[in-house]
């Protein structure tokens, strides 16, 4: 039986199951298929894009095992700062808990500039006005509680996942081998013309084709039996965006070829646009304007639904400021829902190419901290119980962790001047937490035990 929580204290406990979590992880993942993944083929070709994305599936599969053991083990804590604070210290869940609750918040931002571009693009209106009324509709919903805000969020995932598999049909009968072929000067029809050099750069784009799908952890305090239905969440989340994202991508290059795909800002309408004799293509067209609406409004969902539990469970565990925890009378975090909303609209002043990177390089801080704290809980506390156990064990986060390092590597390389700015800010993140933050809670556990 779930514990009950009093009103404006607590989440609401036992209210998602794994197949609603699976949904939301889904949900965020997905609208990398329907842009931005296409720029890889012009980089290092199919060849090199293909071997990204697996290096990318493989990563996400391994840093979900990861997340599924320590939270299965650590049934207590909540939040990814809590599975890092159990392993790492305070100055670790610190870290871990703002890099990611930032990264969510700026991602939430990035999702609503792609959100009006789209609108702004095909349907005549656009600008700050539409920002600012989705933002407001979305945490009008999110206040409704988990299950309204899941419910709607897997009913828009729904709709861009059948859209995605639409166009795969749709790109299937044109399919050649030939259009996976890339030629130049100096190259002749090439799978693979830049080699290995090639693929590492093509590593970001290819990361977006599943970035996003590990944060359905979040939702795990509101789970129903937790230890075991978040690991069959996270394996059904990360199984049903690999299958989706390299369907799309090895079907639409197929169909429309890399020198049509590479540079174009809408690659599915490119493919459909590829085929005007078809007689679906008009339909076609129509589809995927509008599950790529549905598709950017459900990572949009997702996204600030998961930062702002990342920021209620930082604020539970002491991190934040206290009222940042409150929620409402449906236990839903309100002042966390307010900070995200904050951020993400200040995200949406900026570029989102140089937004695009500084999100994947948060989220990749994240990522190593969690790998870590899976690796040093391994080590540190054999004894803990662990109903579920991750596939590979140590050496599969070791694979992990040097994914996630050549991820961070390569958004350097692509925005040098704003990642320098992103980790001065966390270095000055650590310095005050370890030297303000940290004393205080001292001073809180040495009273509280006294």
């Amino acid at each position: 039986m779930n514990t009950p929580v009093q009103p404006e204290t607590g989440l609401q406990q036992g209210t998602l199951t794994w197949f609603k979590v699976a949904s939301l992880g889904v949900a965020i993942a997905i609208s990398g298929n329907f842009s931005g993944w296409n720029y890889g083929l012009g980089i290092g070709g199919l060849g090199g894009m293909f071997a990204a994305a697996l290096a990318m599936a493989l990563l996400f599969f391994c840093l979900t095992q990861c997340v599924a053991e320590t939270a299965a083990a650590l049934a207590n804590e909540v939040g990814f700062d809590g599975y890092t604070r159990a392993a790492l210290g305070p100055s670790g869940g610190y870290m871990c808990g703002m890099a990611v609750a930032i990264a969510l918040a700026v991602g939430a931002g990035l999702a609503l500039s792609f959100i009006e571009a789209y609108a702004s693009a095909s349907m005549g209106f656009g600008g700050w006005e539409l920002k600012a009324g989705i933002m407001i509709i979305v945490i009008a919903l999110q206040l409704r509680g988990a299950r309204d805000a899941v419910a709607l969020t897997m009913v828009t995932g729904a709709v861009a996942v059948a859209v995605l598999t639409a166009l795969c049909l749709f790109a299937a009968p044109t399919f050649r081998i030939s259009n996976w072929m890339v030629g130049g000067p100096g190259v002749a029809n090439a799978f693979f013309p830049h080699g290995v050099t090639g693929a590492v750069q093509c590593i970001p784009y290819a990361l977006f084709l599943f970035l996003g799908v590990e944060q359905a952890a979040h939702a795990a305090s509101e789970m129903k039996d937790m230890t075991t239905s978040l690991p069959k969440a996270l394996i059904t989340a990360i199984g049903i965006a690999a299958v989706i994202g390299i369907s799309v991508l090895l079907l639409a290059t197929g169909s429309a070829g890399v020198a049509r795909l590479s540079p174009s800002n809408d690659p599915l309408l490119t493919v459909v646009g590829s085929q005007p004799a078809s007689p679906a293509a008009a339909v076609m067209t129509k589809i995927i304007g509008l599950g790529a609406l549905f598709s950017l409004i459900a990572t949009f969902f997702s996204l600030i639904y998961a930062g702002s539990r990342q920021f209620y469970h930082l604020s539970r565990a002491g991190d934040l400021p206290r009222w940042i925890a409150l929620t409402n009378r449906r236990h839903a975090p309100a002042s966390a829902l307010a900070l995200v909303a904050l951020i993400g609209m200040v995200a949406a002043a900026f570029p989102p190419d140089a937004v695009m990177v500084v999100f994947i390089f948060l989220i990749s801080v994240s990522h190593l901290l969690l790998i870590v704290s899976f690796i040093r809980l391994r080590r540190a506390r054999p004894e803990l119980v662990r109903p579920f156990e991750a596939i590979g064990g140590e050496p599969m986060a070791w694979l992990a962790g040097v994914l996630s390092c050549s991820v961070m590597a390569s958004c350097y390389g692509l925005q040098t001047t704003a990642l320098s700015w992103t980790i001065a800010a966390l270095v000055t993140l650590f310095v005050y937490f370890r030297l303000v933050k940290l004393p205080q809670l001292s001073s809180r556990d040495n009273i509280g035990t006294s």
